[in-house]
Parts: C-alpha cells; sequence; structure tokens
C-alpha cells in the first residue's frame, strides 16, 4: 500500500501527529494504538515534504526488534531510502558514534568490554584496598556482602550518564539543602504529629523556597524542589483530609527517619556516607577499567555524553548531522538517555523548539529496573512548554470487554499523566469487533496445582476447537511460574513455545563434566584426598553404570584398609578400567589444550597428552594415554544420544562455558583444564551467571509461554495472566533493601517491585488480549499457604467472576518433587544385600551424638545421610569451617594438657602459636586461611582473656568414652567430650563443649538455622549427660551439669556460654526413646526416607517425634 492509500487511513490524531514535523511533539499513545505506523509515516512524511536526506531522520528504539520492526515498515513505505533513515537503538546508536568519532573516545585506542566475572573481581580488589572504616567494607565469612549491590549501583549511575564528580556535585548540593532543611522539618513535627503540625509544615514550605541550590547537572532535579513538591502536595491532601493528620504522618514515614542515637533526621542525611563512599569506588572502577582498556556496556551513552561536553566541535557535528529525531517507548528513557536527547536538540537554531517528536505510553512504563524514569514524559512538557501533545485513544486491538477491565485497573494508579495533566484524557475506544467468546474473566481455583491444570485443559479444548495454537499466550509475572506450568501442558500434548534461559552450570552434563574434572585435575596435581572425596558422588551418576552394590564393596574396603578408593577401584575388575582412564586423563590434563580434555572427558576422543613440541606421548606399550581397555567417558553416550530430549541444550550450554572462557580471557590461546575450573570456581564464589538461551518449540505452530515483561509490543486473540495473587502482583509483593539507595532527586533506580510499576506491568499484560482475557488465581499456594486475590483486582469489577469446575489433577506432575540428591541411588539396595555388607559394622557399632544429631537433621538428608557417611564411610571433603574447628580444639586441647601436667596454663601466645600451626595443616585455600587465620586469632584472644585463668588441673581434654561400655538399655554409646572437671573429693563430673560457630545467648534463638543448632547443642549436652552417668568408670560419679562455651565473642566483645541448666524428667524420657528409635532403625537397617518432612526446625521436631511414636 503506497503512502497516500495509508495516510488516509490514519485516524484525525494520528494525522496530526504525522503532519506536525516542526517543533517538538508529544504523543501519548494507549496500546493499540497504531504507534509504529504513526513513526513509520511520519519519517516517510518529513521526506516528502521537506529536503531532508534519510539519513538526517533519526529514530530511537528500545530493542533490536522494534527497530527492525520500523525499518521493514518504512521500507514498505518508501522503498529503498528506508535503509538510509538512522534507525538505531539506543545502545547501537551511542556505539555507533563511538566507532565514527574515534578520536574522541579513549584517546582512539581499541578498548575491549568487560565481563561481569572481570567487574567482580574489579570491585572487590577496590574493596580490599579500602580502610575498615568505610561504609561499604562489610564482610561475611570471609567475603564482601556489598559487591553485587556496589556493581549494581555502579550501572545506575552510569544508566545516568553521570561521572563520579558529577555524583559528588550533587551529593554536595544535596547536603546543603539537608543541613538547612532537616532542622526547620524536625522543629515543625516535633515530638508528635497533630492538627498544628500542617500550619508549622506551611510555615516550613515558605522558608524552604528561600533555599539557593545550585544545579550541578542538567536534567537532576534540586532535593530542594523535590522536596518542596512533595511538601506542599502533602499539605493539600492533609487540608481535603477528614482527619488531617493521615497524610502528615505518612509525609513523615517517608522522608523522616532517627538516627543510631534516636535523633530524627532526614533520610536523605542517612544515605550520604555510603553514597559519598561510592564515588571513591566508581573513580577507582573507572581507572581500573581504563588501565585494562576495557569499558563497561553501560558506559556506551555516557561516553558519548562526556565526549559531547567536552568537545563542542562534536555536539555541533552531532546537532547537524540529525535534524529530525523520534523516540519510541519515550515511558522508558533513563537520565542518560534524557541528557543525550539534550545534546542532540540544544542547537541555538532551534531556538528551544528542536524537530523532536516522542512516543511513549505512562501506563506501559515497565523497566523502571534499568533506569527508567515515567517522569520524563512530564519533564518534556515542562522542558517544551510549547510543545504540541496529542493522545492517541483509537484502539484497534481489543474488544470492549477488556479494555474496560484495563482501565479500572490502571487508574488505581497515583504516578500518572492523568493527575498531572487536566486536558489529557486517556480512556481507549475500542474499534475490535466482539466475536462468539470474547470474554475477560477472572478464574479462581482451590490450588496452584488446579490453577495449572485448568490453563491447560481450557487451551486444549481451544485448540481442539480450532484455534491457531500461536494466538494463545500465557503471560507471567516470574519465570518460575511458567516453569511449574510446563508439565501440565505437555500431558496435554500442546505444543509450547518458551525463551528458556539455562544457568549453564545447573546443567546436569556440565555438573557431571565438572565434577569429572575437578577429580581429574585433583589427581594430577596429587591432591589425592580431596579427589578421593568427590569420586562418591561422580560415580554414583548413573552415565557410569557402576552397580550400588560395587561402590558399596569400594568404600567399605577403602576405610578397612585406610586406602584411597582409586586404590581399591584398581583391585576390583569392574571397577579397574575406569581407574586406569581418570589415572591417565590426570595425566593428559596438565599438558593438553583445554578444547581436546574436554573432548575426552565428554567421551568423543581419547586422552593425548602431548610435549611442549607438539609431539604425543606414547607409552611402552606403542598405545596413546587413556586406551588401557578401549575405556571413554560414559558421559556422551548417556547426555548427548539423539533420544535424550535435552542433548540439544546439553551442546549449547557446553558450548556456552567455552564461549564465556573465551570471552573472560581473551589473550589465552590455549587454556588447560585448570583455567576452566579456576573460571568456574570464581563465578560461583562471586555469584556470576553463565547463561544460555534456547528456544523451545516453533512459534508459527505453538502457544506462546512468557514473562509479562517479553509481552511488551504483542498481541494475541487470547491471553492467559497467571496467579493473579497479592504476593505475585498486588500490595504483599517483598523484595531484599537495596546496598545503596538513592536520594528522592536521583531516582536511578526503581525497583520492580514497586506496586506502581507491577500494575503498570499487569495493564501491559491485560492489553496484550484481543478476544479473550482470563486471569486465573489459586486460593492456596502449592506449601499450603493461603492466598489472596491482587487488590487491584478487586477494585475492577469489569472483570467477570467466572465459576469452573475444579480440573482433577490426580496423576499430573507433581510441583514440588523433592530435588534427588546424588546419593539416591546408592540407597535402593534389598535389605538382604545390605545386612550383608554392613553385618560386621553393626554388631561393633556404638552410638554417638554427633550420630544421633545427623540422623535426625531431616534439613541435611536425616537417616539417609548418615547411612552413606556413618555406615557407609563415603569420604567427604572437610569443609573450611570444620578445618577452623579442628585448629580451635587442637590449641585448647593443648592448653588443658599443659595446665594438667604442669598445674598452671601455658602463656596465651602459646596457645595461639599453636592454633596457627594446626591451622597450616589444614585443607585450606590461601584466602580460606588468611580469613580463619585472623578470626582465630581474635577469637583465642578475647576467649583467653576471658577464660584462660580458670583453667584447672582436674580438667581432663578430649575424654574419650569409646572403652567405658556405656549402655542404654541395648543401645551402646560412645563419645568423646572436649573437657570435663572431675572432681575426685565429690565425685562429680561437669562437661565443658567448645563451639566455634556464632555463639548463642540462649536455648530459644529465633532463626529456624540456629533452632536446628541449639536443638541439637543441647541434645549432645543430654548424651554426654547419660554417657557419665551409665560409662563403667564414671556412673559413680555425679553429673554436676553440661556446658557450651563459645569460643567468638559477641558483637558487644562478651564470652558467653551456655548452660544445659535443669532437665525435667519428661525430657530425659523423650530423650531416651529418642535413641532407642534411632538405635532400632539402625540395627534393622532401616533407614526412612524423610523428603515428606519440611527441611526446618519444625520438620526436625516432627521426625523425632514419628521416631518416637513408631509411626515411621
Amino acid at each position: 500500500m503506497d503512502f497516500t492509500h495509508r495516510y488516509a487511513n490514519l485516524n484525525p490524531n494520528q494525522r496530526r501527529a504525522v503532519d506536525h514535523i516542526d517543533g517538538p511533539v508529544m504523543v501519548v499513545a494507549g496500546p493499540g494504538t497504531g504507534k509504529t505506523e504513526l513513526l513509520s509515516m511520519r519519517a516517510a512524511h518529513i521526506l516528502r515534504q521537506t529536503d531532508a536526506l534519510p539519513e538526517t531522520i533519526l529514530c530511537l528504539t528500545f530493542t533490536e526488534s522494534g527497530s527492525i520492526a520500523m525499518q521493514k515498515r518504512l521500507a514498505s513505505i518508501i522503498g529503498r531510502d528506508a535503509y538510509n533513515v538512522s534507525i538505531y537503538t539506543f545502545h547501537a546508536f551511542g556505539s555507533e558514534i563511538m566507532s565514527r568519532y574515534r578520536q574522541y573516545f579513549y584517546h582512539g585506542a581499541e578498548f575491549s568490554p568487560a565481563d561481569d566475572l572481570t567487574r567482580h573481581r574489579i570491585v572487590t580488589d577496590i574493596l580490599h584496598e579500602l580502610p575498615p572504616s568505610n561504609p561499604l567494607k562489610t564482610i561475611m565469612n570471609g567475603r564482601f556482602t556489598t559487591t553485587k549491590g556496589i556493581l549494581s549501583s555502579l550501572s545506575d549511575i552510569k544508566r545516568a550518564g553521570l561521572s563520579a564528580s558529577e555524583l559528588q556535585d550533587i551529593l554536595a548540593a544535596n547536603q546543603q539543602v539537608i543541613d538547612t532543611a532537616e532542622p526547620l522539618l524536625v522543629a515543625a513535627y516535633g515530638s508528635r504529629v497533630s492538627k498544628a503540625t500542617l500550619a508549622a509544615l506551611e510555615d516550613t514550605t515558605q522558608q524552604l523556597h528561600h533555599i539557593q541550590e545550585p544545579t550541578p547537572v542538567a536534567g537532576v532535579p534540586r532535593l530542594s524542589s523535590v522536596l518542596l513538591r512533595s511538601l506542599e502536595r502533602t499539605c493539600a491532601e492533609a487540608h481535603a483530609h477528614a482527619k488531617t493528620t493521615p497524610p502528615l504522618t505518612a509525609w513523615k514515614n517517608q522522608w523522616l527517619t532517627k538516627d543510631a542515637r534516636g535523633n530524627v533526621v532526614l533520610k536523605a542525611r542517612q544515605q550520604q556516607p555510603r553514597l559519598h563512599a561510592l564515588v571513591t569506588i566508581y573513580q577507582r572502577y573507572q581507572a581500573a577499567l581504563q588501565a585494562a582498556e576495557l569499558y563497561d556496556f553501560d558506559d556506551m551513552i555516557g561516553q558519548v555524553i562526556h565526549a559531547a561536553s567536552t568537545h563542542p566541535e562534536l555536539a555541533y557535528e552531532l546537532q547537524e548531522t540529525y535534524q529530525y529525531i523520534m523516540v519510541d517507548e519515550f515511558q522508558d528513557t533513563n537520565l542518560a538517555q534524557m541528557r543525550l536527547l539534550d545534546i542532540l536538540t540544544s542547537s541555538p537554531v532551534h531556538e528551544g523548539n528542536p524537530n523532536l517528536l516522542v512516543v511513549g505510553d505512562d501506563d506501559q512504563a515497565i523497566y523502571g529496573f534499568q533506569g527508567a524514569d515515567v517522569g520524563n514524559i512530564l519533564q518534556f512538557m515542562e522542558h517544551y512548554p510549547s510543545a504540541e501533545l496529542i493522545t492517541l485513544t483509537d484502539n484497534y486491538r481489543s474488544v470492549e470487554a477488556i479494555l474496560t477491565p484495563a482501565r479500572q485497573v490502571i487508574t488505581q494508579g497515583t504516578e500518572r499523566l492523568e493527575a498531572h495533566l487536566p486536558q489529557l484524557d486517556k480512556t481507549l475506544t475500542a474499534h475490535a469487533q466482539p466475536r462468539s467468546g470474547s470474554t475477560a474473566e477472572r478464574v479462581t481455583l482451590p490450588t496452584q496445582a488446579a490453577e495449572r491444570a485448568w490453563v491447560a485443559q481450557s487451551i486444549a479444548a481451544k485448540l481442539a476447537a480450532g484455534a491457531p495454537a500461536h494466538e494463545i499466550a500465557v503471560l507471567g509475572r516470574r519465570h518460575a511460574d511458567l516453569i511449574a506450568l510446563l508439565p501440565y501442558l505437555a500431558q496435554q500434548g500442546i505444543p509450547v513455545s518458551y525463551q528458556q534461559r539455562d544457568n549453564v552450570l545447573e546443567d546436569p552434563l556440565v555438573t557431571q563434566l565438572v565434577l569429572l574434572a575437578r577429580v581429574v585435575l585433583l589427581l594430577a596435581r596429587g591432591e589425592h584426598d580431596n579427589a578421593n572425596a568427590l569420586l562418591p558422588e561422580l560415580l554414583a551418576h548413573p552415565a557410569w553404570d557402576i552397580a550400588p552394590t560395587t561402590l558399596w564393596q569400594v568404600s567399605l574396603a577403602a576405610y578397612r584398609k585406610r586406602q584411597l578408593w582409586l586404590e581399591v577401584m584398581q583391585t576390583i575388575p569392574a571397577t579397574q578400567p575406569l581407574a586406569q582412564w581418570l589415572l591417565s586423563c590426570a595425566q593428559a590434563s596438565l599438558v593438553t589444550p583445554l578444547e581436546r580434555i574436554l573432548d575426552t572427558l565428554v567421551g568423543t576422543t581419547m586422552p593425548q597428552p602431548t610435549t611442549s613440541a607438539g609431539t604425543t606421548h606414547k607409552q611402552h606399550d606403542s598405545t596413546t594415554v587413556g586406551e588401557q581397555g578401549d575405556y571413554s567417558s560414559p558421559l556422551a553416550g548417556y547426555f548427548l544420544a539423539a533420544s535424550n530430549q535435552r542433548y540439544l541444550a546439553h551442546i549449547q550450554n557446553l558450548n556456552a562455558i567455552r564461549a564465556a572462557l573465551r570471552e573472560h580471557q581473551p589473550h589465552q590461546s590455549q587454556p588447560r583444564l585448570g583455567d576452566m575450573l579456576e573460571f568456574i570456581d570464581q563465578c560461583t564464589a562471586s555469584g556470576t551467571s553463565i547463561t544460555s538461551q534456547q528456544q523451545l518449540g516453533d512459534e508459527a505452530t505453538s502457544i506462546r509461554l512468557m514473562s509479562a515483561h517479553a509481552s511488551k509490543g504483542l498481541e494475541f486473540d487470547t491471553v492467559y495472566l497467571l496467579d493473579a495473587t497479592n504476593t505475585t502482583w498486588g500490595s504483599r509483593v517483598r523484595s531484599p533493601a537495596p546496598t545503596i539507595s538513592y536520594p528522592p532527586n536521583l531516582r536511578l533506580r526503581r525497583s520492580t517491585n514497586s506496586a506502581e510499576e507491577r500494575l503498570r506491568l499487569f495493564f501491559v499484560g491485560m492489553t496484550r488480549a484481543r478476544q479473550q482475557l482470563y486471569i486465573t488465581q489459586a486460593e492456596q499456594a502449592d506449601s499450603g499457604k493461603e492466598l489472596a486475590i491482587a487488590d487491584f483486582l478487586a477494585a475492577a469489577p469489569a472483570v467477570h467472576t467466572a465459576t469452573h469446575a475444579t480440573p482433577n489433577v490426580d496423576g499430573l506432575a507433581p510441583q514440588h518433587t523433592a530435588t534427588t540428591e546424588w546419593y539416591s541411588p546408592l540407597l535402593s539396595l534389598p535389605h538382604a544385600t545390605m545386612q550383608q555388607y554392613l553385618a560386621g559394622a553393626l554388631a561393633q557399632y556404638r552410638l554417638s551424638a554427633t550420630h544421633v544429631n545427623a540422623f535426625i537433621n531431616v534439613a541435611r538428608g536425616g537417616p539417609q545421610a548418615f547411612l552413606l557417611r556413618h555406615l557407609l564411610h563415603m569420604p567427604a571433603a572437610t569443609s573450611p569451617h570444620a578445618g577452623y574447628g579442628t585448629a580451635i580444639h587442637a590449641a585448647l586441647q593443648f592448653a588443658h594438657d599443659h595446665t594438667r601436667a604442669h598445674g598452671t596454663p601455658p602463656p596465651a601466645s602459646a596457645i595461639i602459636s599453636t592454633f596457627t600451626k594446626q591451622l597450616a595443616r589444614q585443607q585450606l585455600t590461601q584466602q580460606e586461611h588468611a580469613h580463619f587465620r585472623h578470626k582465630g586469632v581474635e577469637a583465642l584472644t578475647a576467649f583467653l582473656a576471658h577464660k584462660q585463668a580458670s583453667f584447672t588441673p582436674n580438667q581432663q581434654a578430649e575424654l574419650s568414652f569409646a572403652r567405658q561400655q556405656a549402655q542404654l538399655g541395648p543401645v551402646a554409646l560412645t563419645g568423646k567430650v572436649d573437657v570435663a572437671t572431675v572432681d575426685e573429693t565429690a565425685k562429680t563430673i561437669r562437661v565443658i563443649d567448645y563451639k566455634t560457630s556464632a555463639p548463642l545467648s540462649s536455648w530459644r534463638p529465633s532463626t529456624d538455622y540456629h533452632k536446628i543448632q541449639a536443638h541439637t547443642y543441647r541434645q549432645q549436652l543430654l548424651f554426654y549427660r547419660l554417657l557419665a552417668s551409665t560409662a563403667q568408670h564414671w556412673r559413680h560419679y555425679h553429673f554436676a551439669g553440661g556446658e557450651l562455651q563459645f569460643i567468638e565473642p559477641t558483637k558487644a566483645g562478651d564470652i558467653t556460654s551456655l548452660e544445659l541448666g535443669q532437665v525435667t524428667q519428661s525430657e530425659l524420657d523423650d530423650f531416651d526413646a529418642l535413641l532407642s528409635a534411632i538405635w532400632r532403625h539402625i540395627q534393622a537397617l532401616d533407614f526412612p526416607d524423610t523428603s515428606s518432612y519440611s527441611p526446618d526446625y519444625q520438620g526436625v521436631l516432627a521426625f523425632e517425634d514419628d521416631l518416637r511414636a513408631g509411626r515411621i
């Protein structure tokens, strides 16, 4: 269709926007109002009406798909010239400018992009250099807790186009306002909010008008202006409110708080120290990037702003090049993009009225998390008072039944243009004709499983009735909601198109490959104990096709002979070829390029280590390394077989790791296996994801599953909006507080969890539907928690509440399948087989406190983990904290042994020296050793200052009950206590147990983790009480008490302890019954599956109750 016909089809308001080519224009375009056609037609009209060249028209969009769609539509109107029109995303435009005018950027050097891991490392290095007093230098378990928050804030600042010096200037200006306004506001509010507060605040607003505040950065409002507008609006609301005080209290809660001393202060004051610290980090971060010749993705637009600001000739060149500018999705612009537009349009020739058209809709502003600010739409009208305002309200997409409830939802928002521009009416008029079945329904189901089942069955019915699959979409706020629906759709045989984002390191093939690579590299480096600890998990996987009985045989033989697994495996015919292959791979791994050794480990080639000259090592029998017995890795056959539905995803994820490593080490031409594992470890430690995207299904023949964000710009006949509950979409959504918050005049990041943004996102989802909209909600979550409808839907009566039969969910995919632990295949042996292997061990078995707590702790595997660790003796790596605990206990044992032998304690320096020597023997990384050495020296110094004087010769360290024949009926007991204080005269024994964990102040802590910890600690002391009262030598002694002594001081510097205290007979009886039940289960080789118990404190208690009652 040519221009004339398309122009004739435009409605009057669209035609106004196309015709108005000179001066500023703002088009407020609601959903489905034809803005893409408008933009294309306007570009064509400019070329028809002026002498402008195509390249002087600049169209800026927010997505690549948006720019492609615009160019295609323009080409259909004007032909080949469309490809000369400058159509870019903002980011691509910044990249183009930097490429075209390279002399203005990085001194003409060719910089490379910094990957996420490099960015994380730079910030971590900076934090190491900062003094301990820096408010952003906070550490937990040896790691900085603020790194991610700092990186996020650096992105925020760069998206605003702010340099470190500009941010510093803004903070300095803010400080002046804070110092002036704060005492006035505090005085106005007084000790309590009352009606008199209103008059005081109105007086204060008059005083605040006289604040002389500079405007350091164009586009960033002054704090005094933001404060005044907010306060004046609140005073007006208070006058109109029936009770006056609620708006005043709300303002106070929003703007004021109390500091550590209890003084009322502006919240902006409390934000200042962290923001100043961020400036310092920003300066050093940019210096580090430049030194490494790197740049950030978020640097693009900021660099253009900086270059154009410091080089007027560049700004002039850009202004001359682009005579007509159009911006799509203007509501999603951030501060940097606004500053860039200001540079492009500030030529004096325009006299403040540039040829700039912006198209946007405040009701569809859903990218606040990327720094977008819906306020830019309002600021446009303030900046260009003579701008033409055009509103598009003719909707050609959705029927009235959908637009009416959508309007009822969106008008509940408070941050809307209609509230600020009285002349604006955004009510949409439906032009789409309803078909049979057109509806907007709210469907409530009893459970989330029923909700998913209903959606799947409803879609299946529509497909069966002839509805095109590609015209049906299911939208969710979170990808987790969409993934949970997939099994239900699969059961109905529904074809699905879904853009799935995989965490590569969670891919089963990658998990096995990384585990195998660790074992191989540890063997190559001679770290046999560490390799030994990983072999059970590796070989238990079904890919290796090793019988569980064989692994039992290996484990028990290794424990009995005190040998490594690999040594035992070489003596067993079934595992001997694998053992030889692992050793061959270990030899090859140090010299073979990464790509080749990965192929070997996956199972596509044999390992062939090369010499430095490039020749292949040969053994004396002329076979290449790894060919013994023709063994090759089974991973390829298991994971990459054509029958495996995810084989393409596995391949893509393997390639994603290779690509990510190459991006991180672009100059490393021959990486080795160790480089890959180091890279993966760094990613894991820093929380940096390696991701790959996979398109499931064909969009042309499948229904579409997507997030509500991804649906922007699309439309479908039928839309399902999932999980319309208050905890997903409404006011009950919770999110963690940001590491760094910003003052009210610097809105750099707006959370996706703001109620306003969720409301707008839901509106976007609703208006994707042409004919049918189904909003679904469950009354009960999978966890059993009661759910309520999103509050904004309760105020949208035009959404028809439909009644549907609850679908039968029997046989459908369970939504909370317990995670299958790696050791599960080892625990499914017949009882007779288990008896055969463990009869000897059971005959000599004695129950300890450690075993009791391992058996009952359902949060950590419970009975099955107990079987693996304490009966099968599967090797396991020692955790860094366990190594630290070993060193602390060794030091205290030395102290008590010395006291017992010499009558007086040794010097504290000697005890600490023992600790440092013992710590050096633990298997710790250099960073872990440094952390725990510092931690241990500090803790022991404080502990010994409080407790060393209490060490006495009658205290016996590491008292063992192994040969004391302690019994509770048939239950044979054993154990060892850290310290026993024995009074031979009074015939008493008192037990002390040292703990290196964070100190507990009571037996009833608040967090679930600490509740389990306190519970197991108390049972440990109860067990020691039982040991002392039944042991052969000690049963004639009176148990004088048990005590936990915490080595680490509290935050206040105190050394604390917990006494066992009074023990009731009921508690003793319950504990005895628990031990008896555990003993029966162990002797019967009955290790129940505890996946039905919640992995928390309540789950532990419930399991214990069931054990005692014989219900399990």
